[in-house]
């Protein structure tokens, strides 16, 4: 996803923690993750239910992921993290393991919505478990509170003629086509046919003669806020974006539209190459634990999957990041929006 560069930005300074040794086991566990995830504050609490050493390296993209997992055939790492709109892709690829849930104790008290590993879209196949849910953020919906009285609850109110020229959205074909599929009602924001492609865009038209402004990142529609008379943001960085604003003084509150929010969700899997099946394990166990969970997200804003967090509310419905039926088009689609008067 595009939006992982600007998360990087946000999360805490990662260092490698190869710090333990083991008399039983010669070989560290190996691990790919995105800065954050893995960092030193955690040190010997990490290594300790593990048991022996790990070697973290840290990835920029899904695409260098996807290098270093298929570059090796799944040889050099032991566990790393994807989210779930790239995981069929590594096991359509032979290159992810299957995992024994009845091996992680923590699974069982996860949130309830991450309790059911077969109601999460992409982490399973052929009934066989790939991916255990670790962290995620909703795209919401930022308004401020001095502007917008009562809260709104439907990104509808992304159109409303009251807040023309108030409105920030993020430039991005894929995601805008995505949320206002769910915005007119489609049950399936990813696949769409052509008839629903040509209504989402005349509703995209509308949207743009309703915005100031189109951003690219999070700091971009920070400044685009704080020097012009702003309503309402689309809020591509969930929560770290709220978490900003408020740093500076903001008036701002956050909400998941009630149609549904698009979410993105990182998954720890097991690599094909894994050298010790049960060290990889208790690593992603140890991850569940609400300690982890509970410091991530105190640094990140993201939201765990074990304690409960800003990101969303139990009812809250999130609708997780897909691929989408043609990137290309939708690229192309969206250009024609902003290209119109």
């Amino acid at each position: 996803m595009g939006l992982r560069k600007a998360f990087l930005r946000l999360a805490t300074i990662g260092l490698s923690i190869g710090l333990m040794t083991s008399a039983a086991l010669a070989a560290n566990l190996r691990v790919l993750a995105w800065d954050g995830y893995a960092d030193a504050g955690r040190g010997g609490e990490v290594l300790d239910p593990v048991g022996i050493g790990v070697d973290v390296v840290f990835i920029g993209s899904d695409d260098e992921i996807w290098a270093k997992i298929k570059g090796s055939e799944g040889q050099d790492f032991d566990v790393f993290a994807v989210n779930t709109a790239q995981l069929q892709r590594y096991i359509k690829a032979d290159l992810v393991s299957p995992i024994d849930v009845t091996k992680l104790a923590n699974q069982k008290d996860v949130l309830p919505r991450f309790r059911d590993l077969t109601a999460v879209s992409g982490v399973t196949k052929d009934g066989k478990v790939y991916g255990i849910p670790f962290c995620f953020d909703s795209i919401g919906l930022i308004y401020d509170t001095d502007k917008i009285k009562p809260a709104p609850t439907s990104m509808s109110v992304l159109w409303d003629p009251a807040y023309k020229g108030k409105v920030l959205a993020y430039d991005n074909g894929e995601h805008n086509f995505s949320f206002t599929a769910l915005t007119l009602g489609y049950k399936d924001p990813f696949n769409l046919n052509e008839e629903q492609m040509a209504a989402v865009k005349a509703k995209l038209v509308e949207l743009k003669r309703n915005v100031l402004s189109f951003y690219t990142t999070a700091d971009e529609a920070q400044q685009i806020y704080q020097n012009n008379d702003v309503a309402l943001i689309w809020a591509n960085y969930g929560q770290q974006q709220v978490k900003a604003l408020q740093k500076i003084g903001a008036h701002v509150a956050y909400v998941n539209p009630s149609e549904g929010a698009l979410a993105w969700l990182d998954n720890w899997v097991i690599s094909k190459g894994v050298r010790d099946n049960a060290a990889a394990e208790k690593w992603i166990d140890f991850m569940l634990s609400k300690r982890v969970g509970g410091e991530l997200s105190e640094r990140t804003g993201f939201g765990n999957t074990v304690t409960e967090t800003g990101s969303a509310g139990g009812n809250d419905k999130l609708v997780w990041l897909n691929n989408v039926e043609d990137p290309l088009k939708r690229s192309d689609m969206w250009n024609e929006v902003k290209a119109t008067p």
